[in-house]
């Protein structure tokens, strides 16, 4: 899949794309719900429950950069605990039983794999909304769909210039280029 904007010579796909094409005032707005986002200490998701809807929509969108991204490891200030990579494994497996999982835990990645594959049936589950209102609060429940819109409009976005395919950042591989994206100059 080519880029479907020009990448100057020298500069990187992805930190171009996510930081230089737009306008001012939505590049910022961009960059500041990224930032919010990966190091958001006011929500009161836990990193695992963040990461169990993240690691599923990056799958489900195609993105091999994303998927092998482990926010733990890759974005310092995400958390300080490790979280194993069975977690993320049964996560994309879609292994709702798996015993690793909290029962929040499996709730939201339920929810990320129904926002991105069944969005029309969503409203209308009345089981569904029952577990999560007996298991979230209602700010949590903002938060949540906030996060997959975030990550899965993001996903859409980056796919439709070409990212995910062609890109030639890995994490760990660029920390120069992971840290512009964190801030952009």
């Amino acid at each position: 899949m080519p880029y479907r904007v020009t990448i100057p010579e020298g500069e990187v796909a992805l930190d171009h794309i996510l930081n230089r094409v737009g306008t001012d005032s939505l590049l910022a707005s961009r960059q500041q719900m990224f930032k919010t986002v990966y190091t958001n200490h006011d929500t009161t998701l836990t990193p695992r429950e963040r990461e169990g809807m993240r690691i599923l929509l990056t799958a489900i969108m195609g993105c091999p950069i994303c998927n092998s991204l482990r926010m733990w490891r890759d974005y310092p200030g995400f958390c300080d605990d490790e979280i194993p990579e069975a977690f993320y494994q049964n996560a994309l497996d879609r292994n709702f039983d798996w015993e690793g999982f909290s029962t929040r835990e499996r709730l939201v990645i339920e929810f990320a794999d129904r926002f991105a594959n069944q969005i029309d049936g969503i409203n209308g589950d009345d089981d569904l909304w029952d577990k999560l209102h007996a298991n979230f609060s209602e700010k949590e429940l903002g938060d949540i769909c906030y996060f997959n819109g975030c990550w899965l409009g993001a996903g859409h976005t980056l796919k439709a210039m070409g990212i995910g395919s062609v890109c030639e950042i890995l994490p760990g591989h660029d920390s120069d280029v992971i840290e512009r994206l964190r801030n952009p100059a």
